[in-house]
């Protein structure tokens, strides 16, 4: 019987996860670890397995070398760390995912109108 509290893996391209880590950012500033969590309790995680945890901080990277980031670092912990703010540009970048997701969902509401219909 399958376990209905795990998160469901979301095994999807790196810019998914991306826009999926600039929405968590834009909503509360975080660090790494912080938002692996995060997108965890929002139901999403990245496969098991070896590279888990970096698969986000490789996202970040990308998403700092876009300057759709920043961060500053806390050093109010040991060791520091940063945490990680959105700009204007990754703003920009979530208007746009809305917008294709919006149209993505009125795609896949008709596929399931039409199966529906026909089962």
């Amino acid at each position: 019987m399958e376990d209905t509290n795990k998160c469901k893996v979301f095994n999807k391209s790196g810019k998914l996860i991306c826009d999926l880590l600039l929405i968590l950012i834009a909503e509360k500033p975080s660090y790494g670890y912080e938002l692996s969590n995060r997108l965890c309790e929002m139901g999403i995680t990245i496969p098991e397995g070896i590279g888990q945890k970096g698969r986000v901080y490789r996202a970040l990277s990308d998403l700092e070398k876009k300057k759709e980031i920043k961060f500053d670092w806390d050093t109010t912990s040991s060791p520091p760390r940063k945490i990680y703010k959105i700009t204007q540009k990754g703003k920009d970048r979530i208007k746009n995912f809305i917008i294709e997701m919006e149209e993505q969902i009125k795609v896949f509401k008709n596929f399931i109108s039409k199966a529906k219909e026909n089962i």
